[in-house]
């Protein structure tokens, strides 16, 4: 019984902690991550922190969880997709494009969330590739479109008229 309390208690712990990501409260998520991993270190819903280190500029320490989530997972689309996301926005662009392209083969040979697409080419800068990639998510039924109103790798594109149009779609917008 003792341990199915716990477990709830990351799990909520973890929940706020995503809830101060898409609020963009970026050191308190980091921090509320940090105490979860305190009280079990491999606890899976804390990957978000890298998320909360991106915004925050921390690409070092968003690289460093991403090498730890593949060590634990494996080589994953949704891995290339952040790696290229991370590296186009601290400004390695030969990176970037090396990780979407490994994303694209991914693609070519298994079905990959549009969406995980989609992010990537928001990391190298690409919004007319982002939004044909959230274009098909929203077609496939992208579970990843839930948050699209709150996601914090999706600011670039919120100016853009094709967002809004995409937000009202999904059911999301205010």
């Amino acid at each position: 019984m003792a341990a199915v309390v716990v477990q709830r208690a990351l799990i909520i712990a973890a929940d706020n902690g995503a809830t101060l990501y898409y609020s963009r409260q970026y050191d308190r998520a980091i921090a509320k991550f940090l105490a979860v991993r305190e009280m079990d270190p491999n606890f899976s819903r804390t990957g978000v922190i890298r998320s909360a280190y991106e915004q925050k500029g921390l690409f070092d320490n968003s690289l460093e969880e991403i090498e730890k989530w593949t060590r634990a997972y494996g080589d994953r689309p949704w891995t290339w997709s952040e790696l290229a996301y991370i590296y186009g926005r601290s400004g390695h662009q030969a990176q970037a494009k090396h990780a979407l392209q490994k994303l694209l083969q991914f693609d070519q040979h298994q079905p990959v969330d549009p969406a995980a697409i989609a992010w990537a080419y928001v990391g190298v800068g690409n919004k007319d590739q982002a939004f044909a990639y959230l274009e098909k998510a929203f077609s496939q039924h992208s579970s990843t479109l839930t948050t699209l109103k709150v996601e914090p790798r999706f600011d670039p594109l919120r100016s853009d008229a094709r967002f809004q149009d995409l937000l009202r779609r999904v059911g999301l917008a205010s």
